[in-house]
């Protein structure tokens, strides 16, 4: 992509101000908002099942990070995951961490045969966890082509 291209992309969010919906890292919901706002977008962090779909309904994209995952989040990411597809909202997924558990592989996986991701962003290790490759890896740290024995 071109700096003309990614010009035109930063004036189309500041024009339209996107509401950006999150489910999110616990430990990054901050960063994650003000990022957000830095771009000229507007944020929305609501993760709890009973207001995900009617959050999602009126948003313009879907964000789930997997960082600080439990059961009631994934059940909201899912639930969250196929009104955006209902809707045609792009989803874009973080799955931090994805090889570190299999309670994380076991919801990512879950959510992927749930719902119609439109972006994955992952460092090395998750994205060759995603593959099937399983890369030796301590905590969500990407240990590249060094893994750990």
């Amino acid at each position: 992509m071109n700096i003309e291209t990614m010009k035109e992309l930063a004036q189309r969010i500041k024009q339209q101000k996107p509401l950006i919906h999150h489910i999110t890292n616990l430990v990054t919901i901050n960063d994650c908002a003000n990022i957000t706002l830095a771009i000229g977008a507007s944020p929305i962090m609501a993760m709890d099942i009973k207001e995900v779909e009617e959050v999602v309904s009126i948003s313009h994209v879907l964000v789930l990070n997997m960082g600080t995952l439990n059961e009631n989040i994934v059940k909201s990411m899912i639930l969250a995951g196929k009104k955006a597809n209902q809707l045609n909202i792009p989803i874009i997924l973080d799955p931090v961490g994805v090889g570190v558990s299999t309670f994380r592989k076991e919801a990512v996986r879950n959510l992927i045969e749930n719902v119609q991701i439109s972006i994955i962003k992952g460092n090395e290790s998750e994205i060759k966890t995603l593959s099937g490759i399983e890369p030796k890896c301590k905590g969500i740290d990407s240990q590249g082509t060094q893994d750990i024995d």
